[in-house]
């Protein structure tokens, strides 16, 4: 299929994309010059009268932010291969509910179409998208996809506001769906954005760098995550902005390629953090969006998640596959997602993660409080964090255990410390190893792009930073340093936090994260 040409259209003052794959078409003749809003109704082989119909019909509005009155002037029924078409066609006409009766042609696809909001073209029927302005410039761009009954290629799409100051992004009726309904596909109807690190056939990757376009065209296959989203039923409605090469660049000087997100918390001048700041920005600010993907090494869901108001979660090493992702480290980056509340969290880790520990029947006995970052500086954040532990500690039924890493690690070395102190010994393991594979993850990105145009590709300073340390390390200290990391993993989870498999860990450790002052996104940084 060639790349769609979509139409674009207003109806009742909302901006509309009709989607150019033809679904189904009507019995009778098309005299109508422009596309119409239509309501298309499938029945089975009882038929409620008009009355009952329309009274269904006005109720999509609770539901659904795609359909619109104007949509119920006109009807299309799509009738059991059973009933007495024109009979049928009659009594809903004479009803004097609609404006304009027709029916689907015994010759459409064979595919049932779902009730929902369409348009009615050249006398075929075509799905509906709204249009919403991305305002707060989280997207790189919009997508839709190429064929709506076989998810699979898609392509950007090419509109923007009516002031021509934003991006357009699509989003398809819930009606299609019956969002969260279909048991086989959890995410059905679900719609989301997902940072630019995720592949998505028939679109640009951009890894927020200029050269990086330059050098590479729309990807061919999207990656194991994305595929299995889709194949849950989510919606991928866009591609979110990220510092490039999901780099720890901060708003806004630190954006060279690529201009920041707006932060729609607060004054909406706040930074939004980084590196996965569109996908934070996007949900905190649209409702009409339900989930943000986006990854984790060092940061990058952890940091902007406070940031925008919502709640995130990095998961365990290799709790999917990271296939088709441009990672930072293969010892460090894993999937990551936003949610509004834990509810949603819960639900989309619990159906797109394959290898987490699902089933406990206990709560851990113990809360670990660490002296090295508590009590805070600020005491408001102080008092809340108080509050939060307070709660949990009346829930678990226990005390939190005050302890000091530094303290324990003393008391208590793994021999192979060698008696170092766990400052010195921990001093470049995580920072230098992370740096490591983030510059020779990207070693054949620079290589052909400096075959192909005679010169360096440019990254930001942020970028070269961390290719600049990474390019020091040898292999043999790489491997130092994960072995460092291993022993401290081993000797924190035996100190502290054991596994257990009836509570899956022993412990819940309360750490601080990010300082509760106000940041600006002109304040110019280090």
């Amino acid at each position: 299929m060639a790349s769609p040409n979509p139409s674009f259209l207003v109806v009742d003052n909302i901006s509309y994309l009709l989607h150019p794959q033809p679904l189904a078409k009507i019995v009778e003749p098309w005299v109508k010059s422009d596309p119409i809003p239509v309501v298309l109704f499938t029945t089975n082989a009882v038929v409620p009268s008009a009355t009952e119909v329309t009274g269904v019909i006005h109720r999509f509005a609770d539901v659904d932010d795609v359909y619109a009155p104007t949509f119920a002037d006109t009807i299309v029924l799509q009738l059991d291969p059973s009933l007495d078409a024109q009979r049928e066609l009659g009594r809903f006409r004479d009803s004097g509910c609609f404006e304009a009766v027709y029916h689907v042609a015994p010759t459409s696809p064979p595919n049932v179409l779902p009730t929902g909001p369409y348009f009615l073209t050249q006398g075929n029927i075509h799905q509906a998208y709204r249009l919403y302005e991305d305002e707060l410039d989280s997207f790189i761009f919009g997508v839709i996809p190429e064929d709506v009954l076989n998810l699979k290629k898609y392509f950007p799409l090419p509109a923007l506001s009516e002031n021509g100051l934003w991006k357009k992004i699509a989003v398809p009726s819930r009606l299609y769906t019956g969002h969260g309904i279909q048991t086989h596909k959890p995410l059905a109807g679900a719609r989301m954005g997902i940072k630019d690190i995720f592949r998505l056939e028939g679109t640009q990757l951009t890894m927020m760098n200029r050269p990086w376009t330059e050098l590479y065209g729309p990807d061919e296959e999207s990656a194991a995550y994305t595929k299995k989203l889709i194949a849950l039923g989510a919606v991928i409605v866009g591609k979110t902005k990220m510092t490039s090469f999901a780099s720890p660049e901060e708003a806004t000087d630190q954006w060279i390629d690529f201009h920041c997100p707006v932060n729609p918390r607060g004054d909406r001048y706040q930074s939004p953090s980084s590196s996965s700041t569109g996908a934070g920005t996007s949900l905190a600010g649209y409702s009409w969006l339900d989930f943000s993907v986006a990854g984790d090494s060092a940061g990058s869901v952890r940091a902007p998640a406070p940031c925008s108001g919502l709640f995130s979660l990095r998961p365990s090493f290799n709790s999917t596959s990271m296939k088709g992702i441009p990672v930072n480290s293969p010892e460090f980056d894993t999937v990551g997602h936003f949610a509004r509340n834990l509810r949603d969290l819960h639900y989309i880790v619990s159906h797109t993660f394959e290898n987490i520990p699902r089933n406990s029947s206990k709560f851990p006995s113990k809360i670990l409080y660490p002296l090295e970052f508590y009590p805070l500086k600020n005491s408001k954040q102080q008092d809340l964090t108080e509050e939060f532990v307070v709660v949990l500690e009346e829930f678990l039924g226990v005390k939190r255990t005050p302890f000091s890493f530094v303290e324990e690690w003393g008391k208590n070395p793994p021999k192979e410390a060698e008696g170092l102190p766990l400052l010195k010994y921990t001093e470049k393991s995580a920072f230098w190893a992370l740096c490591y594979d983030y510059y020779h993850g990207f070693d054949v990105f620079r290589d052909d792009y400096k075959a192909k145009f005679g010169k360096d590709a440019f990254a930001s300073s942020v970028v070269r930073f961390r290719w600049d340390v990474g390019k020091q390390v040898t292999p043999k200290e790489y491997d130092e340093y994960l072995r460092q990391l291993e022993v401290f993993r081993e000797w924190f989870s035996k100190q502290f936090m054991r596994p257990d498999p009836e509570s899956l860990s022993s412990a819940i450790l309360v750490m601080p994260y990010g300082e509760p002052d106000p940041e600006y996104r002109d304040e110019p940084n280090p």
